[in-house]
């Protein structure tokens, strides 16, 4: 998935008029993201629904111990033209992070909100120094971002929380067919916990953004509906079904995320195309983040500016359970 050079078309790649005449192709990450918080753990998972090569699988990132992230939608910037590497902004997101929660030499406010709002500002000045080489019109639906990123966590005596973030871009024509692209402050909007009196259940994200009237059903529509694809899955064990019954009845915080977990990895390759890509993590609240499916290490690259990795290096990269 791409961007278009006159039109934002979801079969086309990006090219824009840069500084040095040089062209920008941007690869999209697209897909669905799907939340549950349990009452001991929240698992994120991703499944990827691109139709085009050079698109990107849309990967759960390790951000620290009880956060992770994911980033939908304009992942990958390149220069063709250039010997510069691509620039991955999911591979970066890490990095990008730890720099906005480094609290070195100030004072911590222990505030959560605070802490998203930092990593989405300083998710901000990078996009903006990538979208800026972007000199052509781009069409975008009204509430369609250039980037979204989704953030998931556990913040000790508040509990789970699960953010979305997202990243808008403005153009001003300058003259004729170059326009100057600015990056809009984020917007949030927080997926997790609900109002209140409102369900306690599955959360699901996809990019680009659907029409929930037209758009296949979300895992939540086929669980309530007893899809047959999924019944069987859901009844597989007692524990494992009267966990489902929580998070389908609304009541996933007194759920298990164990029981959770196992149905949802079932359940999303129940779904989903056989070539589908899924990755999968649990913030367990007591023991903080382990992988249930881990991407492939080609899948999110390490930024160009970082040195490789010791083997025998301290890592959140945790080994799936068995």
């Amino acid at each position: 998935m791409c961007i278009c050079v006159h039109l934002w078309l979801l079969p086309s790649g990006v090219r824009a008029q840069g500084d040095a005449a040089q062209e920008v192709a941007v690869n999209l990450a697209e897909g669905r993201v799907v939340i549950c918080a349990a009452k001991d753990g929240i698992i994120v998972a991703t499944a990827d629904e691109h139709t085009e090569p050079g698109s990107r699988q849309p990967v759960v990132v390790t951000l620290s111990a009880l956060r992770a992230g994911v980033l939908l939608g304009a992942v990958e910037w390149i220069w063709p033209e250039s010997s510069d590497k691509p620039v991955r902004l999911d591979g970066e997101l890490e990095r990008i992070a730890a720099v906005a929660l480094n609290t070195s030499g100030r004072p911590k406010s222990g505030d959560a909100a605070s802490d998203i709002e930092s990593i989405g500002v300083a998710l901000l000045e990078r996009v903006r120094e990538v979208a800026g080489q972007l000199h052509h019109k781009i069409n975008l639906g009204e509430d369609e971002p250039l980037l979204r990123l989704v953030l998931v966590d556990y913040v000790p005596d508040y509990g789970p929380e699960a953010w979305a973030i997202d990243y808008h871009i403005h153009q001003d024509a300058l003259a004729s067919d170059y326009w100057r692209t600015r990056v809009l402050r984020p917007s949030y909007n927080q997926l997790y916990p609900p109002e209140k009196g409102q369900p306690h259940t599955l959360i699901e994200v996809r990019y680009p953004p659907a029409n929930r009237a037209t758009a296949a059903p979300e895992l939540l529509d086929l669980l309530r509906q007893n899809d047959p694809r999924l019944a069987q899955i859901r009844t597989a064990n007692e524990i494992l079904a009267k966990s489902v019954a929580l998070v389908t009845g609304g009541e996933s915080q007194k759920s298990l995320a164990a029981s959770d977990a196992d149905f949802l990895r079932a359940a999303l390759h129940a779904v989903t195309p056989p070539e589908t890509k899924l990755t999968m993590a649990l913030v367990d609240f007591d023991r903080g983040f382990r992988w249930l499916i881990q991407p492939p290490a080609s899948a999110v690259p390490a930024p160009a500016d970082e040195k490789p990795r010791e083997p025998d290096a301290p890592t959140l990269r945790r080994k799936p359970s068995n």
